[in-house]
């Protein structure tokens, strides 16, 4: 390869960041060239026949694999109370809410088929120059009551919610209604030990 076009794909692979396997064929040719690149460390396997830019951190490039490949599914779970602040658990795949009638299937994502009546509190952020579509703060909340109902983990991050002083108690409320959590309760009881 040319000086010339090894400069060229260093300078697409900064800028696009993340790619799947027929896009780096597409660029090094074919399946063998694209491994020996990553065995090189021009680009890095995140698995599942994703690669990022070296540079990136890997949790990053997940999430913008998920942001880039899978615009439909909703980030959820132990990922969204992380990306939040409401945990600090390591996090070795993506959790991901999809509607029910769905499928997917991939080893960098932990993909849950939920109702449609419980994909609800979606919105959008971006999270280290990452665009997400998650649940917001007050529902990643409900879901780790659903986790772990008045256990040490849900407790963690109620304190760490409680700890960012933006409480929405009308959200709250109404996610504890829906998904027939008891946050507001733990909440209250939270506030009475103050």
């Amino acid at each position: 390869m040319k000086k010339n076009d090894q400069n060229k794909i260093l300078k697409i692979i900064k800028k696009e960041k993340v790619f799947n396997l027929s896009e780096l064929i597409k660029i090094f040719g074919n399946r063998m060239e694209v491994s020996r690149k990553a065995q090189l460390g021009i680009i890095q396997s995140l698995g599942s026949g994703y690669y990022a830019s070296p540079e990136m951190d890997p949790f990053l490039a997940t999430l913008k694999v998920v942001a880039k490949y899978y615009p439909e599914v909703v980030i959820s779970g132990r990922t969204a109370l992380h990306i939040h602040g409401l945990s600090q658990d390591y996090v070795n795949q993506i959790d991901v809410d999809i509607k029910r009638e769905k499928s997917l299937r991939n080893k960098i994502l932990k993909v849950h088929r939920v109702l449609g009546s419980r994909r609800i509190g979606i919105t959008r952020i971006n999270y280290h120059g990452v665009e997400l579509k998650i649940y917001d703060i007050e529902r990643s909340l409900a879901e780790a009551y659903r986790l772990d109902p008045a256990g040490p983990d849900f407790y963690k991050a109620l304190k760490r919610y409680v700890k960012q002083g933006n409480i929405n108690f009308d959200r709250i409320t109404h996610y504890d209604k829906i998904l027939k959590t008891k946050v507001m309760f733990h909440l209250q009881q939270e506030f009475a030990r103050d």
